[in-house]
């Protein structure tokens, strides 16, 4: 629209500084890249550079026919810019533009089979990463609420790790953002979401309790994660024991998200989804929803596991529901047999 401020008796004047600004807008594109999808990018950097080319054949043309104009009948066009007619602009243009539409689709194609592989959460919906989002004056999307003793080294990894399933997610963690203790409940309140990292001596932390004690005060949505080792947390019935009475409703009688930490990987990444489950279900974009169902390119949710070889599951006609479970696990694992004979026999497994 600026270059309609260009008289338009000057128009080759016009197609330069549109030229000009295709250009800038191209690399700005290439730079900031503003999409969240990389092929939005890519092909919004395509559209943009076939512009630039047809803007660039413009320019060549109104040189060609200025020359022609002011000098008919004669070879100042071919001995200034080397073409007869032009043919050659209109085939060469046609062929660049189809050169880089080409690049460009293949590139696109290349980046986003790239970009699927990533081990990052997804959406099963549409297998895109959720958009993160978080409220006005806020500054944290997740509190991770923990003590030192026996849930700093989860606490750490839950973040890091999270940082890495959710890229752009913003976790309070002491180590990385405390600058005031006395400033817990403020920490509070600039989260979105609250974690609770249920380990052993967690109901006995006095600042620990002041996190739990503000977030219910606050109302803030809660996730709770339960350290499974036995050294460092215990079963459930057990942490609820620690917790003060007055708030043992709030913590473990609201239904709140509850995942289970283990220390073996694949189990980990269970319990990160059901922890960014939570956290995405409490955003202005998934809050009416009951679930979000997720995965993680590669993960052992997203593939088929198969036996070797074909293997006889016996199931004992003493032991109710074992024919039935026998059954379902038959279902879901190729090469798998069921057989409730009396007799187990040398093929049974």
């Amino acid at each position: 629209g600026a270059v309609l401020l260009i008289p338009e008796e000057r128009a080759f004047l016009r197609l330069v500084v549109a030229t000009l600004i295709c250009s800038c807008y191209a690399v700005g594109i290439a730079a900031v890249r503003p999409y969240k999808r990389i092929e939005d990018s890519v092909l919004a950097v395509a559209m943009s550079l076939v512009l630039l080319l047809f803007f660039l054949g413009a320019n060549w043309t109104t040189v060609y026919l200025g020359i022609e104009e002011r000098h008919p009948n004669s070879k100042d066009a071919e001995a200034i810019l080397g073409l007869s007619s032009l043919d050659p602009i209109v085939d060469s243009l046609i062929v660049l533009v189809a050169v880089a539409l080409l690049i460009f689709l293949i590139g696109a194609i290349v980046a986003a089979r790239h970009i699927a592989k990533v081990p990052t959460i997804r959406l099963v919906s549409n297998k895109q990463p959720p958009e993160l989002m978080i409220a006005r004056g806020l500054t944290w999307h997740l509190f991770n609420s923990h003590i030192w003793s026996t849930g700093q080294d989860a606490a750490a990894v839950i973040k890091n790790e999270l940082q890495l399933l959710l890229p752009g997610i913003k976790i309070f963690l002491d180590v990385d953002d405390l600058d005031d203790i006395g400033a817990l409940e403020e920490y509070i309140a600039r989260s979105q979401m609250i974690l609770f990292f249920l380990s052993k001596g967690y109901f006995r932390s006095t600042n620990c309790l002041r996190e739990v004690r503000s977030s219910l005060t606050m109302r803030k949505p809660l996730v709770l994660v339960q350290e499974a080792h036995p050294a460092k947390g215990g079963t459930l019935e057990e942490l609820r024991a620690e917790c003060p009475e007055d708030l043992q409703a709030g913590v473990f009688e609201a239904n709140w998200r509850l995942a289970v930490w283990h220390r073996i990987e694949d189990f980990q990444l269970v319990s990160l989804k059901i922890i960014a489950e939570a956290l995405l279900l409490r955003m202005p974009n998934h809050c009416r929803m009951s679930s979000l169902p997720l995965f993680v390119p590669g993960d052992a949710s997203t593939q088929t596991l198969v036996f070797s070889k074909p293997v006889v599951l016996w199931a004992s006609p003493a032991n109710p529901g074992a024919a039935e479970l026998a059954r379902e696990l038959a279902r879901a694992f190729p090469g798998l047999t069921v057989s409730t004979v009396a007799d187990v026999g040398s093929s049974a497994s």
